[in-house]
């Protein structure tokens, strides 16, 4: 249920900043799949999941909480479904992590930059850091960001570096941003560089990780496609755990992880526990099925460019 996800995210987060973590990352599914699943749900019924969400989540940390969205007008719609607070409980507050977005404002030093040269720094992405101030919190003991998009991700780094890094006694919360999604959209046209991930992401520590993966497997006899999922699992300080989706809302760990595996490892470790193997299996067909690149560029960080590991343990 989403009280014991709740609880364990707390009691994970707060287990983590004892242990002098700053940066944390919480990912869970915020509704169920079958809605999640469902064509007629929209952005906003996901957003406004993990607003009520994480809303209660910071309540339940004991601590003074920021809770941070992107711009003006989604606190505004926070703020709605917090009940029309902006502080829901004593310990808890909304703001928006810059005081006017640079895509949706207009005019102003804060406002969209539509020049030639504007442009074409969006399109062959070249981050324009320093142009919107980002929210401190001065009385806030922990920063919970939800909602924001990659774009928005330096806004979190600046906010990171001016008020969280120089101070002990701060952290920033991730909560729900699917990282692993969002890793993959950099160096992209208009996206952040790849080295976001190298100087920040890399040391955003996971200390409730919840994520859910569904796939098929091809075979050269009936039933010919097997769909199969499970999802990874890790409460900080335990091990990362790959369990099987067996039906009915029950799961089956099929193997632990010290550090965070590669996509292409969890899949591979889903299929091996189906103890269903494809008749072509090791031959060029079974690659081809199963794709033979396993790993992303961030999983791989083949140069060694991570200024840090804590985003694999």
């Amino acid at each position: 249920s989403f009280e014991v996800l709740l609880r364990q995210a707390q009691a994970s987060t707060l287990a983590s900043v004892g242990d002098g973590h700053r940066l944390l990352e919480v990912e869970f599914p915020p509704l169920p799949t079958a809605i999640l699943e469902d064509a007629s749900s929209s952005a906003y019924d996901v957003s406004d999941a993990n607003v009520r969400l994480a809303v209660r989540y910071a309540q339940g940390l004991g601590k003074r909480v920021a809770v941070l969205v992107p711009d003006r007008p989604e606190l505004e719609r926070a703020i709605k479904v917090a009940g029309g607070r902006q502080q829901p409980y004593a310990n808890v507050s909304l703001h928006s992590l810059t005081g006017s977005s640079p895509v949706l404002s207009g005019g102003g030093a804060q406002g969209a930059d539509n020049s030639i040269e504007g442009f074409f720094s969006r399109i062959f992405n070249i981050e324009r850091l320093g142009k919107a101030n980002v929210t401190i919190v001065p009385e806030a003991e922990i920063y919970v960001i939800l909602t924001v998009s990659c774009q928005e991700l330096p806004d979190v780094e600046r906010l990171w570096a001016q008020d969280v890094a120089p101070n002990g006694r701060k952290a920033i919360v991730l909560f729900n941003l699917k990282l692993d999604t969002q890793r993959g959209d950099l160096g992209l046209p208009a996206f952040p560089r790849k080295a976001l991930q190298h100087r920040f992401l890399s040391r955003v520590k996971p200390a409730y990780y919840l994520r859910s993966r569904s796939y098929s497997l091809s075979l050269r006899r009936p039933p010919f496609l097997l769909p199969f999922s499970g999802a990874l699992f890790r409460v900080y300080p335990g091990p990362f755990q790959c369990l099987l989706d067996t039906g009915n809302g029950r799961y089956r760990m099929v193997r632990q992880y010290d550090r965070r595996p590669a996509l292409g490892e969890f899949k591979e470790d889903l299929r091996q526990a189906l103890k269903v193997d494809p008749e072509d299996k090791g031959q060029a067909s079974d690659v081809l099925t199963r794709g033979y690149k396993t790993k992303t560029w961030f999983e791989e960080d083949a140069e060694g460019l991570d200024e840090s590991d804590a985003w694999r343990t």
